[in-house]
């Protein structure tokens, strides 16, 4: 089964950043806006623990998600689908020629 490319990369971005913008959105009432973890400032860039911080990690977790999508269902369909046979073989010879 192939994977349709562009779909698998629109829903990969979409739950990632869905994920991030409620992440976010979960840790303002927390009150971790002084503790906020490190390793989504090294990814997402302008990311903080604020209500324009979480829209903008959900931007920028779309395109990660995105493109990190679209690299394993480009990937997939390479290495795991089999290519798809020709629809005529030309080297066959039509009976009475030759």
């Amino acid at each position: 089964m192939r994977l349709q490319t562009r779909a698998f990369a629109a829903s990969s971005g979409l739950l990632t950043g869905t994920v991030v913008l409620l992440w976010t959105l979960l840790l303002i009432p927390a009150g971790a806006a002084g503790s906020a973890p490190l390793l989504p400032r090294a990814v997402l860039f302008g990311w903080n623990v604020s209500v324009a911080g979480a829209f903008i990690g959900a931007m920028w977790a779309f395109a990660w998600g995105f493109l990190l999508g679209a690299a394993f269902a480009f990937a997939y369909n390479i290495v795991l689908v089999p290519p798809a046979p020709p629809p005529f073989d030309w080297n066959d010879e039509i009976e009475g020629e030759g």
